[in-house]
């Protein structure tokens, strides 16, 4: 990781992996980096984005930061804490930003695009789309898999049959990049499941 982005991730790092998913920002960051050079996308905007976009959760409460696992979620009820979020990782992330001096030219579209990562219907950008894909390919991995399955308790297969179906969906990925990389992940945990 580049220094300019090691500042920022040291800065956001008391505010990361709030929902007992620890490793998910790295992971995040690191398909980021990649994806970045892959599709030719300034970096400058999506790796900040990438570092700091969960960060709002720890201004929530624990019952709320776990709400999308409950069996007591509804989607309006998620809908809520997930723009709440958001919001707050703005916040937080116009802060980190400020502190760490970084371009004020790249701040505007970092905070656009944590400000609805989650909850955006299209994209509004290469950068958007790029940094979306980056989070929502930490479901492929096996650290995200073992996650959801544990805040589910789901089986592997439950999983993999959900984020298989997931990846020629419209709208769920932004780039062809990111497609590859989800069934090379994906190809990797089936064996890997198979062996046990």
């Amino acid at each position: 990781m580049k220094l300019k982005f090691r500042k920022i991730w040291e800065m956001a790092l008391p505010y990361q992996d709030k929902r007992d998913d620890k490793g998910h920002a790295k992971i995040v960051t690191n398909f980021s980096i990649k994806l970045c050079k892959l599709e030719k996308v300034d970096e400058d905007i999506v790796v900040p984005a990438a570092i700091l976009h969960d960060i709002g959760w720890s201004s929530l409460s624990k019952e709320n930061r776990f709400l999308p696992f409950s069996p007591k979620n509804t989607p309006k009820k998620e809908y809520v804490v997930r723009i709440k979020h958001q919001k707050e990782g703005v916040k937080l992330a116009r802060k980190i930003l400020a502190k760490a001096k970084y371009p004020p030219k790249f701040i505007k579209p970092i905070l656009e695009i944590i400000s609805q990562h989650d909850t955006r219907q299209n994209f509004i950008s290469k950068e958007e789309g790029v940094m979306r894909d980056a989070d929502k390919l930490w479901r492929y991995t096996k650290l995200g898999i073992k996650v959801d399955r544990r805040r589910k308790n789901i089986s592997f297969l439950s999983v993999y049959n959900k984020i298989k179906k997931k990846i020629n969906e419209q709208n769920f990925f932004y780039s062809q990049s990111a497609k590859k990389i989800a069934k090379i992940e994906l190809g990797k945990m089936k064996k890997e499941f198979l062996k046990t």
